[in-house]
């Protein structure tokens, strides 16, 4: 499943760290089963999409990988002190990522990238 499992690119180590709980419109939801409380840095399947949600169900992240098992896109609701100015305030906003797994600076979340992944957006007013 994730790719906490395997040595992978840029050396990272990783074990089975995740668990799939459900599915929402063929992405997986994951929680962690360890230490680990976010999402995989890699995915061992093709175009999959993971989930984290809080816990009343609602988005907290989404991760998007490519053909090869690289993250290309993080979508997350919750603060975003970069983009809002304080630790309080949930924003909806993205992340792409760089070779060496390092996220970009975090934008707003655009009207297309909204259309797209609207399905997975669930408890986000």
């Amino acid at each position: 499943m994730s790719s906490r499992g395997a040595r992978t690119k840029n050396g990272h180590v990783t074990t089975k760290e995740f668990r799939c709980i459900r599915e929402v419109e063929g992405a997986k939801v994951l929680v962690g089963t360890g230490t680990q409380h976010g999402l995989p840095d890699y995915s061992h399947t093709p175009n999959r999409i993971y989930i984290k949600e809080n816990h009343d169900g609602s988005l907290r992240e989404l991760r998007e990988y490519d053909k090869t098992g690289f993250p290309i896109i993080e979508i997350a609701y919750h603060a975003e002190p970069q983009l809002t100015g304080n630790r309080h305030e949930k924003i909806l906003h993205y992340h792409t990522f760089e070779e060496d797994l390092s996220r970009n600076k975090a934008k707003r979340l655009t009207e297309n990238l909204r259309e797209k992944y609207y399905r997975y957006l669930r408890g986000i007013e």
